[in-house]
């Protein structure tokens, strides 16, 4: 007969383990948004897996195309062009579910994209992967459903650093590594 301590012990190490890939995901996923503003592309490009696929619906918004990219080469000749560059990037309802053996994860969130003078928005899906010790975009689809601009004459505030006055250049914290006095 099992001994049902050990059945329990195995339950909970499985349940810290589903609750960390979650929590490592989404830590992940904030990276992306904040390397993506803060024009860290080489950190940006490290969050992706060496066979990860981006794909863009809708892209430019409103343009109604869709483009594909494969690795982290093809990937970072699309962010080279938009990393760091005045958008800012916003993310709500973020879902985090990972598979029952926990070796993929899937991330869906809304967002918003701050420009000049324009609001763009829609749904992030990504999966990720635990690779090289960390969890690592494998594809993620960013599609953009909706949008508008304003017709303008004042210079733009979005041009000032994304990261002037914070802590780590506008990195997001470290594990393990306070950065307050």
């Amino acid at each position: 007969m099992a001994d049902p301590t050990i059945d329990e012990i195995e339950d909970l190490r499985k349940r810290v383990r589903r609750i960390e890939a979650i929590e490592a995901c989404r830590v992940r996923f904030n990276e992306y948004l904040y390397y993506l503003d803060a024009g860290h592309l080489d950190d940006l490009i490290g969050l992706f897996a060496d066979d990860a696929r981006l794909e863009l619906q809708n892209f430019p918004p409103g343009s109604g195309g869709d483009l594909r990219f494969t690795g982290p080469d093809e990937i970072r000749g699309l962010y080279k062009a938009f990393v760091g560059e005045g958008a800012r990037h916003h993310s709500a309802n973020v879902s985090v579910v990972p598979s029952e053996a926990i070796d993929l994860v899937e991330l869906t969130a809304y967002f918003h994209t701050t420009l000049e003078y324009a609001l763009t928005g829609g749904i992030y899906e990504v999966q990720l992967q635990p690779r090289l010790e960390a969890w690592q975009i494998v594809r993620i689809r960013i599609s953009s459903t909706w949008g508008w601009s304003v017709p303008h004459a004042d210079p733009p505030f979005l041009k000032d650093a994304f990261a002037a006055g914070t802590l780590r250049d506008g990195r997001p914290p470290a594990l393990g590594r306070p950065d307050w006095d």
